[in-house]
C-alpha cells in the first residue's frame, strides 16, 4: 500500500501504471508523476491487442517492446475551450476539495503530464474531450503514454 507521491515499488521495475480520476486528489501531482517515471521500466514489454473485427489484422498486436514502460490515464481537468466554465472550476474547486477527499477541479493534469517528460505517441498518446453532462468534471484528458 502507498501512496503516489511514494509509490512502494523499486526502480524501472513497472511495465504499466493505471490511474484514472487520481491525480486530481493527490496532494503533490507532480510529486506523482515523477514517482510513476521513477517505477516504469525504461524498456518494457507491453503491447496490445488490436479486437476490432473489422479490422482486416484481427488480433494483431501492436509491439512497444522498444519503448520504455506506459502510464495509461484518464483524468477530469480544468476546461481548455469553455472560460464560463473554467472560473467555475476555479471558484468551486475549495469547495470540492473540501467535500471530494481533496479533488480539484481546476488542474492542468494534460500540461503536467508533458512537463514530466514522458514520450507521447501513436496510437494512443494523448487527447482532451469535454464531456458535457458530467458538467463541472466533464472535461477530461485521457491517454498513453511512456517513459
Amino acid at each position: 500500500h502507498g501512496v503516489a507521491e511514494a509509490l512502494p515499488f523499486p526502480d524501472d521495475s513497472v511495465d504499466a501504471v493505471v490511474a484514472t480520476l487520481t491525480l486530481c486528489s493527490v496532494s503533490d501531482p507532480e510529486k506523482a508523476l515523477s514517482e510513476i517515471r521513477r517505477v516504469l521500466k525504461k524498456k518494457a514489454n507491453v503491447g496490445f491487442r488490436n479486437n476490432d473485427n473489422n479490422n482486416n489484422n484481427n488480433n494483431k498486436n501492436i509491439d512497444y517492446s522498444n519503448s520504455g514502460g506506459k502510464y495509461l490515464f484518464w483524468e477530469h481537468v480544468q476546461s481548455e475551450t469553455d472560460p464560463g466554465l473554467a472560473m467555475q472550476q476555479t471558484v468551486l474547486t475549495p469547495l470540492q476539495s473540501f467535500l471530494g477527499d481533496g479533488c480539484h477541479l481546476n488542474r492542468r493534469t494534460g500540461e503536467s503530464i508533458r512537463k514530466a517528460g514522458f514520450d507521447i505517441f501513436s496510437p494512443g498518446g494523448m487527447e482532451y474531450v469535454e464531456f458535457e453532462q458530467f458538467g463541472l468534471i466533464g472535461p477530461t484528458v485521457m491517454g498513453v503514454v511512456s517513459v
